[in-house]
């Protein structure tokens, strides 16, 4: 990389403090998976299951996009050469260009600015971006190149793909050619197997997830918001809490030492928590009126 942007990151590594190690962990936690798919539960459960679908789409596909392009440019992480110490490392698995913490936070923050049209939603997007981004680089898991190319794209993203899911009737077929596209790349990276694709079937266990999530509840529940606010809460804590349950034990069962088939593991984890979620999940609360 540039000199300057290690100049740079060095004199963010001089001014820690416990203080604000603590407060950047805390802020770069909004660029990850987990708090979208907490968000995107709310909006499911309680409010309206086609935008939670759409923004769930959005994001998704993002994090596909953010790894194939991690994969094909391959540029290694600021702490790599021990020029620069990393805090918090397990979020910084994969390589460094764009940053996927950052592209995610800008596309979804920005998806949902687009969609409420309100001007707090920019203002809170701007905010939630800058920071993520920030504190990718004060914890030395990124470049500065690499933050303000994730913003740039993850914009791009959310008001292309926004924009499609509105144009395009049949979602399915969308839905389709992004599975088939992203299939290809599975392939791709399955014929030389590396530790560091591993983040990309996370994305891919995702979208089938949905794909498959989405098809199920519109054929066999097709649940409704006729219910008091109490139970739409229950609905959202549950889902939340089963995600994160789900997340972190299939982890701890599916354990392997071979790449390929921690590729499977990793797909087969978060497809699986996506169904149970987002289709199963909504099936028993329509079975049991909630």
């Amino acid at each position: 990389m540039f000199q300057p942007e290690f100049i740079f990151l060095k004199f963010l590594e001089s001014i820690r403090t416990p203080f604000l190690n603590n407060f950047f962990e805390f802020i770069t936690i909004l660029g990850e998976e987990t708090v979208y798919i907490f968000l995107i539960c709310i909006i499911y459960f309680m409010f309206d299951k086609k935008l939670a679908q759409k923004l769930f789409f959005i994001a998704s596909a993002s994090i596909g996009l953010n790894c194939v392009i991690k994969n094909i440019v391959k540029l290694p992480r600021p702490f790599s050469n021990g020029e620069i110490t990393c805090i918090r490392p397990e979020t910084a698995t994969g390589y460094s260009f764009p940053s996927g913490h950052t592209q995610i936070a800008a596309t979804c923050t920005s998806a949902i600015a687009i969609v409420f049209k309100k001007n707090w939603t920019v203002v809170f997007a701007i905010i939630a971006t800058t920071l993520v981004g920030f504190s990718r680089m004060y914890l030395g898991a990124h470049f500065p190149l690499d933050v303000i190319s994730a913003s740039i794209l993850g914009v791009l993203i959310a008001f292309i793909l926004n924009n499609l899911h509105d144009k395009i009737e049949n979602k399915d077929i969308l839905y389709l050619k992004v599975a088939i596209i992203s299939t290809i790349f599975a392939i791709i990276f399955m014929i030389n197997p590396n530790v560091l694709f591993l983040d990309f079937y996370k994305f891919y266990g995702l979208f089938w997830g949905f794909i498959c999530a989405v098809k199920f509840e519109e054929k066999f529940v097709n649940f409704n918001y006729d219910c008091s606010k109490i139970k739409k809460i229950f609905r959202v804590i549950i889902g939340a809490l089963l995600a994160y349950i789900l997340k972190v034990s299939i982890k701890l069962i599916l354990v392997t030492d071979s790449v390929i088939i921690s590729y499977i593991f990793n797909t087969l984890r978060y497809f699986v928590l996506v169904i149970v979620v987002f289709a199963i999940l909504p099936l028993i609360f329509k079975i049991a009126k909630m």
